[in-house]
């Protein structure tokens, strides 16, 4: 839900994490994430999501055409999409460690 604890600190642990990681020498990748519906019914879920996004504070957040998000990844199929440009993966096994 927007505005909820939850929510607050999803966006607020996303810089965290990062400045933490680049403190202790913690390899990740920024690769940004892509939220694709895949036909024209899920796309009032996809919008939905996007609204929660832009509500919760989400930087970048921005939605795609097919033409855009297949020039990030030319294998997906669908009609639209969401893209996270400032989602990241990282061993979180290292982390714990």
């Amino acid at each position: 839900e927007p505005g909820s604890l939850k929510a607050r600190l999803c966006v607020e642990g996303l810089e965290l994490s990062y400045k933490y990681f680049e403190e202790k020498g913690i390899p990740y990748k920024r690769c940004g994430k892509l939220i694709i519906a895949t036909s024209e019914e899920e796309l009032p879920r996809l919008d939905k999501l996007y609204q929660r996004g832009i509500a919760n504070g989400v930087k970048d957040l921005v939605y795609l055409e097919v033409e855009e998000f297949k020039k990030i990844e030319p294998h997906c199929t669908g009609v639209r999409a969401i893209h996270s440009p400032h989602t990241g993966i990282v061993d979180w096994g290292l982390v714990a460690t």
